[in-house]
């Protein structure tokens, strides 16, 4: 499954609606936080380098 860069927009609609389904990041105030919302959990971390963030989300 591909982890797809979103907006800050995009990021609080699949936290709240849990859709779509996916793996995805953003960036915000130099702090990646990666979405994991594969089983329509959306589950959320900050991590300080993009590395970390994708290694977290199982790229």
């Amino acid at each position: 499954m591909d982890i797809q860069k979103v907006n800050l927009t995009k990021a609080i609609e699949i936290i709240e609606t849990r859709e779509p389904l996916g793996k995805f990041y953003i960036i915000e105030n130099d702090v990646y936080v990666g979405i994991d919302n594969t089983k329509g959990d959306a589950w959320t971390e900050e991590f300080k380098s993009l590395a970390a963030c994708k290694r977290w989300l199982g790229e």
